[in-house]
């Protein structure tokens, strides 16, 4: 190792000598064991009692049969020479309880051949000036115990590297080596259920033959513990209780990421996960939830990104970008996942988000945003279900999830381009089944069995029809809960259906614009007043049905309001129009058949007393007066009278004159 610790090894053997002169010749006779306590030999003679060495208390005692030194409560102290000298091939010392060694100018365990520590106790060892344990070219082995070695020198050393091998097992080491290096001058370090935790960041190096920090040979305080491991890597790198409070220090990783084992939360913060070789977060923990606040990217070449075992969730409000050049940006190997409430963005060369095989793997989506593109197989894809809760595919326009394909789809084919689901605001409305939401609502002739332009403002509840035609042969054209939806027709429209109203609602409902809308059903309702009151004003509306052309539910409290429009009706199996409570004609009157009414009693178009069932028209008067109706589009807020739009409400602006929605109003 060292010139001054040779040196002290030769003064050790010339004591060693002096000493074997000066003792009795009873002694002689004992067997000599290649071991000395404070410069004495241990023999036959002294082995079950070596507390009568000078510098020597508590109990130690050597076992020759089985190489065991044993310790208890020991203190083995000297100021000439080593504490514990040994060239016993495979010596064990056992430590019970806490034991000290301790030396001036010497190593204080110096050993030449193959030693282990072991027991279960603390050994603390200390040199002042020197080496605190010295494997002279030999191997050290620390076995589930606590060892702390400080040395002015040395902390625990090898010779040069060349060959030692330290081997820490299930074990708690502590080294301070102050002026050369607390672990060093070893060719291996195998730690076996422990890690270094001290200093943070700090590893063994083969070349540097040492534990280094910053690629330099660490001095101070080493601590080396046993670990618990957490079913979880970053860039390949075991998460442990040494390393999870902040996983930055991983090679490729920067940002905050840190694990909390207790509540199973993984935490990204702003962070970058980035490998080129292994998986950038690969779990086996059964509920492992990911939060990810602000900003996060996890980047891989030739393995999946994201990969996980057991259930996992993505939380925290957060946005989450996973790449993958030609694996699995995000893969539920046989488990399920769930995002809720922040954004994922997943892409890839070959899968976007998948399962294993789509046999049982569950995907929910919560109230948050996901993309994912994968260009090779599919870009969602492998799994049993897909739950969209408050959110729904939005692109590709159409596109849905197939069970039988295990996937999202479009034209039965699983799409490999870029799908989005985001989260929607529904409208209580739909067109051939298919909800009306923020996402769809600007374009609806997306819709299968829908074309021309349909669109629906949610501001003003407004459902604009123009050249359009609505067509299904399994649900409602159109079906509507909203209170006071608009429809505006512009221009010549058709809606057909088969077995189903056509026009179908539970709230009142409003149908107008001056153009033309045709509804037919073959073999229900054309226009249905669920249990409410409809309006047709300054349009035409030509209704027809096997059943009814425009009814209500029972005729107890719907009121049908005609203003200004013209109106045909054909009901030939059950009345064509009827069911209302009341009908109210405003501009317009019943020209056929000749000598219809309105009957309250048989709550609708009666003639000689029996509902009418033919061709009911209803024109406008052309002497009559026309309301012109507020187009709501073009009045919503409030305005002075020269036209300039005020922000707030009407009760915090000065007195004057506003047009609050269409109306004069007068603000005192």
């Amino acid at each position: 190792m060292k010139s001054n610790l040779l040196k002290n090894v030769y003064l050790t053997i010339v004591a060693l000598l002096v000493a074997m002169f000066a003792l009795p010749t009873t002694m002689h006779a004992g067997s000599k064991y290649d071991l000395t306590i404070c410069g004495v030999e241990v023999t036959s003679a002294n082995c079950n009692d070596l507390s009568k060495i000078e510098g020597v208390s508590g109990i130690v005692k050597y076992n020759p049969d089985k190489k065991v030194l044993t310790l208890q409560g020991a203190t083995i102290s000297s100021n000439t020479t080593n504490a514990i000298l040994s060239y016993i091939d495979g010596l064990k010392i056992k430590v019970i309880g806490t034991n000290n060694l301790s030396t001036a100018g010497n190593t204080t365990l110096s050993f030449r051949k193959p030693l282990t520590i072991m027991g279960g106790g603390v050994l603390n060892m200390k040199s002042k000036s020197e080496c605190a344990i010295y494997a002279n070219g030999t191997n050290l082995t620390i076995d589930n115990c606590t060892v702390n070695a400080e040395g002015g020198a040395y902390g625990i050393a090898g010779d040069n590297g060349s060959k030692e091998k330290f081997t820490i097992r299930k074990a708690k080491v502590t080294a301070i080596g102050k002026e050369y290096g607390s672990i060093c001058d070893f060719a291996e370090l195998n730690m076996e259920g422990c890690g270094i935790t001290q200093p943070v960041g700090a590893t063994f190096s083969s070349s540097k033959h040492g534990v280094v920090l910053n690629g330099e040979i660490v001095k101070s305080k080493v601590v080396i513990q046993e670990l618990t491991k957490y079913d979880l890597t970053i860039c390949g790198v075991d998460v442990t209780s040494a390393n999870c409070n902040d996983l930055s220090k991983i090679d490729g990783v920067s940002g905050t990421v840190k694990y909390n084992p207790d509540k199973k939360l993984l935490t990204l913060q702003g962070a970058t996960i980035s490998s080129n070789t292994a998986i950038a977060i690969l779990s086996y923990i059964d509920g492992l939830k990911i939060n990810v606040i602000g900003t996060n990217n996890l980047s891989t070449a030739g393995n999946a990104t994201l990969s996980f075992r057991k259930p996992l969730t993505i939380m925290g409000g957060g946005v989450l970008n996973a790449k993958t050049q030609s694996d699995c940006a995000i893969y539920a190997n046989r488990t399920n996942l769930t995002i809720d409430n922040c954004t994922v963005n997943a892409e890839s060369g070959v899968y976007g988000i998948a399962g294993d095989t789509g046999s049982s793997e569950k995907f929910t989506i919560r109230k948050a945003k996901v993309t994912a593109i994968g260009t090779g197989n599919g870009s969602i894809c492998d799994f049993a279900e897909l739950n969209m809760e408050g959110c729904g595919i939005t692109q590709p326009v159409g596109a849905t999830f197939s069970s039988s394909k295990r996937g999202v789809v479009l034209n039965g084919e699983i799409v490999k381009s870029k799908v989005v689901i985001q989260e929607l605001t529904k409208y209580d409305l739909t067109i051939c089944g298919v909800e009306v939401t923020s996402a769809n609502c600007d374009n609806l002739s997306v819709i299968d069995g829908v074309s021309g332009t349909v669109k629906y403002n949610p501001g003003n509840k407004l459902l604009t029809l123009q050249g359009a035609t609505i067509s299904s042969n399994t649900t409602n054209a159109i079906f509507s809960y909203i209170d006071g939806l608009m429809i505006k027709v512009i221009g010549t429209n058709n809606l057909s259906t088969a077995g189903n109203a056509t026009l179908s609602f539970r709230s009142p409902l409003t149908i107008m614009g001056g153009g033309v809308l045709n509804a037919k059903s073959q073999s229900d309702c054309a226009i249905y007043a669920n249990g409410t009151n409809l309006t047709i004003d300054n349009c035409t509306v030509n209704a027809e049905s096997g059943a009814y052309g425009i009814a209500g539910n029972n005729g107890s409290n719907e009121k049908f309001t005609i203003r200004n429009a013209t109106v045909t009706a054909i009901g030939t199996g059950n009345g064509s129009i009827c069911d209302f409570a009341e009908l109210n004609l405003k501009g317009c009157y019943i020209t056929e058949p000749s000598g219809a009414t309105f009957s309250s009693s048989m709550h609708g178009i009666v003639l000689n007393g029996a509902i009418v069932k033919s061709k009911v028209v209803i024109k406008k008067d052309p002497t009559a007066i026309e309301t012109p109706t507020a187009d709501n589009t073009a009045v919503e807020g409030i305005y002075t009278l020269s036209g300039v739009r005020m922000s707030g409400e009407l009760k915090d602006l000065p007195k004057g004159v506003y047009i609050v929605n269409g109306k004069k109003v007068v603000k005192q």
